[in-house]
């Protein structure tokens, strides 16, 4: 039977919260924050692992306001 390990390379599905935090250039903390208020997405469980879907990350992150737009935010 070949083995089917899937390769090292094979891009990511889920991530990590410090690993979701860092696609998106921020603290593990303030990743936190915005799960908590909604502006990033609730974590999948698996067991007692909290992970998150990585193309769920890049549709929140772009939804997130533009420079010029209010920055509903601002406050976390």
């Amino acid at each position: 039977m070949a083995n089917s390990a899937i390769p090292s390379n094979a891009p990511a599905i889920c991530v990590s919260k410090s690993a979701a935090a860092a696609m998106l250039n921020l603290s593990p903390g303030k990743f936190s924050e915005l799960v908590l208020s909604g502006a990033m997405p609730k974590p999948r469980c698996v067991g007692s692992r909290r992970l998150w879907l990585v193309n769920e990350l890049y549709v929140y992150a772009a939804a997130l306001p533009l420079q010029d737009e209010d920055d509903t935010w601002g406050d976390l």
